[in-house]
């Protein structure tokens, strides 16, 4: 086993969560064995001038320690049976560390503690076959009014986002409020007030900086102002696309998606639902490439609107690339929706672009909402149609041929006839980890009996993970809505709300998948987290240690709110 150590002191108030068997004797003393990551330890093993071990909490990047009595811990040795011990040198701490390394599950383990006055303890344990994931705390905000738990366009919104070096977390909320905790304690570093007095405005996007000084945020307002602040609240610059896109109280313009390079240029998706216009939907449509400093880089199209909406953009890390999808309810009078566009990310001038038709005889046009996603290498570009339709362009060979091509495509969650109805998967979003390709199936729809679906689709409420050759790999059924996922090189953390159809209430929570283990879905599915409202938003920290879950209330049919409108913060 590849040992990676890293020591990380926690303050903590909750000592351990589960529960342990009794396990089997060793000449060393107790081994202890459990099906969950918390563990309780009854008797201890040897030890040395009443220094015991209270516990041995295993996480996702290693275990958490704890002594029984007040001793600060100076050094730890673990070891397998398939490895010799690994000393690692703590130095003066309390009675509680966390050692990182990559334990494998239904393993035995030996812990080794010394404490600063040469006092030693050991334990034998035999790691869970899943980690823990437990609640260190929790932020309550703002009073917000419960959106009807039988429409998912009505959900409490709201935005979380770790900073690069797992210290920070940003929350933007329903209200328009943003804040910055300090993670290790819960304690707000500053809060304020982007948006205020106008109902419907929120914040509608967040993300920090490569070296993790800024914050970019973005939101759904009448002058849909893009803002970049400094760590300690100052806003540094910005920037409103509604001096473009116009705006009215009814129909107001938001940032929807903000992406940046390695070089901390910023890309940003605008948008505005400008409702009907005599008896067509319309939609307008930018994308914009800021400098570090605020600067405007370029925007797209250059002189004009697109009539179709932009919900999302990406870039590749080099920012050679950047790409985009568009989208409408209808069919746009010149910028056609359902469209791929691929641009110079330097320029924002268009290398190639691809219209998608439409799926007759059920469709007349193509919607691309939050899918459009580069690999990091810019070889190929994947997306999504809101009528279940999945895609793997090759963006290599269209830039050598100068023609668009699709490697594959996959008909995940296309409509179904049901007694006569036909019923579709509503595609939400893709995502890119490492080599796996993943698509998020939402809740069912049918284009007849106002969108009320008699059953759920097959394939609705799922997560499918395919290879860049179009091979299924693995799927979830989520039983609720997923919304947007968050991740690292390792990780898939899926929030869930409501299901449409089932109205299942106990599914809400954060869902986490270990993308790196082989096997289905089960042996990916480590943890679970839920919760009592619905889950609207999720992060992960890059270093693997926290995970945030946004928990927003629902009304019931009789009125009441379940849950609250809170971000826990797990570990």
């Amino acid at each position: 086993m590849k040992w990676k150590i890293l020591i990380v002191l926690l303050i903590l108030t909750v000592i351990t969560a589960g529960c342990a068997e009794k396990g089997q004797e060793s000449e060393n003393g107790k081994i202890a064995q459990a099906s969950e990551g918390a563990q309780n330890i009854e008797e201890t093993g040897n030890s040395d001038a009443g220094v015991s071990i209270d516990s041995i909490v295993f996480s996702r990047t290693g275990a958490l320690i704890t002594l029984k009595e007040e001793a600060e811990i100076s050094q730890v040795k673990i070891s397998s049976v398939n490895n010799s011990a690994e000393s690692i040198n703590i130095g003066k701490t309390e009675n509680q560390v966390f050692v990182a390394f990559d334990w494998k599950p239904n393993t035995q383990y030996k812990f080794e503690v010394i404490t600063g006055n040469g006092a030693k303890s050991d334990l034998e344990v035999y790691a869970p076959e899943k980690p823990a994931l437990k609640e260190e705390y929790a932020t309550k905000l703002e009073d917000v009014t419960p959106g009807s738990i039988d429409k998912t366009t009505e959900n409490v919104e709201g935005m979380i986002k770790f900073s690069p070096d797992s210290k920070y977390l940003a929350i933007g909320t329903q209200g328009g409020s943003l804040k910055l905790i300090e993670l290790a304690t819960g304690e707000k570093v500053w809060e304020t007030q982007l948006v205020k007095g106008i109902a419907d405005a929120r914040i509608s996007d967040i993300e920090f900086s490569g070296d993790g000084k800024r914050l970019i945020v973005g939101e759904d307002s009448p002058d849909a102002f893009i803002h970049c602040f400094d760590l300690n609240g100052k806003e540094i610059w910005k920037y409103g696309a509604g001096q473009d896109l116009g705006s009215d109280l009814d129909h107001m313009p938001a940032m929807k998606k903000i992406k940046l390079d390695s070089k901390g240029n910023i890309y940003v998706a605008a948008s505005r639902a400008c409702g009907y216009i005599g008896e067509k939907y319309k939609y307008l449509g930018k994308v914009y490439s800021f400098d570090p400093e605020g600067n405007l880089r370029w925007k797209f199209p250059e002189s004009e609107l697109m009539d179709s909406g932009v919900t999302w953009v990406d870039t590749t890390p080099d920012g050679k690339y950047s790409v985009f999808g568009t989208t409408n309810f209808a069919n746009a009078d010149k910028w056609k929706e359902g469209t791929v566009h691929v641009l110079d990310g330097n320029t924002g001038k268009e290398y190639w672009n691809y219209s998608i038709p439409p799926l007759k005889p059920f469709f007349d046009y193509t919607a691309i909402w939050y899918s459009t996603q580069i690999t990091p290498d810019g070889k190929n570009i994947i997306t999504m149609t809101s009528d279940g339709r999945a895609f793997l362009f090759n963006n290599s060979r269209s830039m050598e041929t100068g023609t668009p091509e699709i490697g594959w495509q996959a008909n995940i969650s296309t409509p179904v006839v049901v007694s006569g109805v036909p019923i579709y998967g509503s595609a939400n979003y893709a995502y890119i980890i490492n080599n796996t390709l993943i698509f998020s199936i939402g809740s069912t729809f049918s284009k007849d009996k106002n969108n009320d679906a008699p059953i759920e689709h097959p394939n609705g409420n799922s997560i499918f993970a395919y290879d860049t050759d179009g091979n299924l790999l693995w799927k979830w059924r989520v039983d609720g809505y997923a919304g947007e996922c968050a991740m690292n090189d390792r990780y898939l953390v899926v929030p869930i709300s409501q299901n449409l159809v089932t109205e299942d209430r106990n599914v809400h929570g954060v869902y986490v998948f270990d993308i790196s283990k082989s096997g289905g879905s089960n042996s990916k599915l480590v943890q679970v987290y839920n919760t009592k409202g619905i889950t609207i938003a999720a992060d992960i920290s890059p270093d693997g240690k926290y995970i945030a879950a946004l928990e927003a209330p629902a009304r019931l049919d009789d009125g009441t709110a379940l849950g609250e409108y809170k971000v826990h913060v797990l570990t």
